[in-house]
């Protein structure tokens, strides 16, 4: 052991700039290497952190209309106390249309401005329960009654920022006899997006928010409302929820054909799985952590590859300190330890300034859209990356280290057994030029000499740098295709119109009408978008009615639906 340390210490002297560079290599794409890793692990798990910190909802359960002879909030009071519920929040659909230049807009949707509700029985709102993501500005203050929070869409329609000021027209259409239609005017303190978030067009929600405050303020304006319900057993309560709905929908029926005398049947709450929801939105995030995680596998093949050249180097470097100390008695073991202390060190120090590294670039993740609702942001050490990454990355450059030197105590103790390259005889024996016949030898054979030329590593590290590049180039292509051209993921329509954002539907004819008769329409399907039990499993589904042409979702294996009781999966 001591021999070992002597002859470390002669020829460290010598080898301390190329330890010094072998360090810095693996300590700059090792940093790439676990930051890519580390904050692929990051974006596909940010959404799970989006959810939890804004405290999503379960289920989402429709409150149809007015009920005849009840009190408005009581059916969304009466669901917050099933068994079973563990929070609620209510959010009041409000017949209300915005002013623009002093004239009232009734295009608008009449869920364009919700009402966050508080009450008896009701634990959360947008403020508490499915929490909003502000944007810009701060949320209005539960008790305010003349402040409110718009999305970037409509803020947009407006033409206003935080600090601006929006009318809304209450009408008076579905409200007891006497109340009046009014104008109410309100400051915009936050730009928000409101939950659910990164969903397509028939889940997002484009409105104006207001307090609990406003909101008591303008219940003779109610329509109709949701309830948001985080369950104590999570989904798995979401079939007990559905009988004791079915059992609470019945109830009221009863009721009301009481106070009415007047037979009511066919009432339901109808309830939307927020876990299928957020399924699409883990499978869109799915693809970006993928490609992260790609890169990362790609940049330690490439240290592998440049810093395995870099320790065979070193070692070659080494050869006559080795030959001179097995001469003078050295054992093989003791002088491939001599031989491989540099190289460990380089090792070692290259593998700190990786994890450094990777903790500083921390920051840049998670990528995609979803990195704007992640709740941890700044610095961050991925224990699982950055712990058993670096030990197995560290393990296979000591496992190649020991290999190398082991092989370079071989070679300087026995003799030269450079022997000519296979191709270089193949280009000799074709009669090519000399010039052919030397440049094979040059690029193909070792040498011979105290320094050989490493050739394995030299063409596995230029095979894996073409491979980087070309992998590289080609998922940045397709990917970029892929955003640019919708058809290739089902999108082939050049217009999408939606009915009441997506919760309602088109009056019969009308879009036979407006679409239908337009020459310039070379054809045109209704899409409706729900959720149902298939095989035991809730899934979404898109019920498609060609009118037109063939506008529909493309097919990439088998035909297409040619008859009502068929149906195509997506992958």
């Amino acid at each position: 052991m001591r021999a070992a340390l002597y002859l470390s210490r002669a020829t460290a002297r010598r080898s301390w700039r190329a330890t010094l560079g072998v360090a810095l290599i693996c300590g700059l794409l090792g940093a790439v290497a676990l930051g890519a890793l580390a904050g692929a692990r990051r974006t596909a798990s940010a959404y799970g952190r989006y959810l939890e910190s804004s405290k999503a909802s379960d289920v989402f359960v429709s409150v149809p209309g007015i009920l005849p002879g009840m009190p408005r909030i009581r059916p969304v009071a009466l669901i917050s106390r099933l068994p079973g519920v563990a929070q609620s929040a209510a959010y009041l659909g409000l017949a209300a249309s915005p002013v623009f230049h002093g004239r009232v807009d009734d295009a608008f949707l009449t869920n364009g401005l919700i009402g966050s509700y508080a009450g008896a029985y009701v634990t959360g709102d947008y403020f508490g329960q499915d929490r909003m993501t502000v944007l810009a500005g701060r949320l209005p203050r539960a008790d305010a009654t003349g402040q409110i929070a718009l999305s970037p869409q409509l803020a947009g329609r407006f033409g206003v920022w935080v600090g601006g000021r929006v009318t809304y027209w209450f009408s008076n259409a579905y409200s007891p006899a006497g109340t009046r239609s009014v104008r109410r005017t309100y400051r915009v303190t936050a730009i928000v997006d409101i939950p659910p978030v990164l969903v397509d067009q028939s889940d997002q929600q484009n409105a104006g928010v207001l307090p609990p405050g406003a909101t008591r303020q303008l219940l003779a304006y109610y329509q109709y409302a949701g309830v948001g319900v985080r369950l104590d057993r999570g989904i798995a309560g979401i079939p007990d929820l559905q009988r004791h709905l079915a059992v609470l929908a019945g109830t009221l029926e009863r009721q009301v054909t009481r106070a009415t005398h007047h037979k009511m049947s066919g009432l339901t709450f109808d309830i939307s799985r927020l876990d299928v929801v957020h399924g699409r939105v883990q499978q869109a995030i799915r693809p970006q952590a993928v490609a992260l995680a790609a890169f990362g596998g790609i940049a330690a093949l490439a240290m592998l590859v440049l810093v395995g050249q870099g320790l065979g180097q070193m070692l070659s470097r080494s050869g006559p300190d080795i030959a001179v100390a097995q001469a003078l008695g050295v054992s093989r073991a003791q002088a491939a330890m001599a031989a491989s202390l540099p190289g460990a060190i380089a090792i070692g120090g290259g593998m700190v300034l990786a994890i450094a590294g990777a903790i500083a670039l921390s920051p840049l993740a998670p990528i995609g859209q979803v990195r704007q609702f992640d709740p941890a942001r700044g610095a961050a050490a991925d224990g699982l990356v950055l712990g058993a990454g670096s030990v197995v990355v560290a393990a296979a450059l000591a496992g190649l280290l020991a290999v190398m030197a082991l092989r370079a105590v071989r070679q300087s103790a026995g003799p030269d057994d450079s022997r000519p390259s296979g191709i270089a005889r193949a280009a000799a024996s074709a009669g090519l030029p000399a010039f052919a016949v030397m440049g094979s030898r040059s690029a193909m054979e070792r040498g011979s000499g105290p320094r050989p030329v490493p050739v394995r590593a030299a063409l596995l590290g230029s095979a894996a740098a073409v491979a980087a590049v070309v992998a590289a180039v080609v998922f940045g292509t397709s990917l970029t295709g892929l955003t640019t051209h919708p058809e290739r993921y089902g999108w082939n329509w050049d217009l999408l119109i939606q009915a009441e954002g997506g919760y309602g539907n088109f009056t019969s004819g009308v879009m036979n009408h407006l679409v239908g008769s337009q020459p310039e329409v070379a054809g045109w399907s209704s899409l409706a978008f729900s959720q149902l039990p298939i095989n035991g499993r809730v899934v979404p589904v898109l019920g498609l009615q060609r009118h037109h042409g063939s506008v529909e979702p493309s097919t990439t294996s088998g035909r297409p639906i040619t008859g009502n009781g068929q149906i195509e999966l997506a992958r």
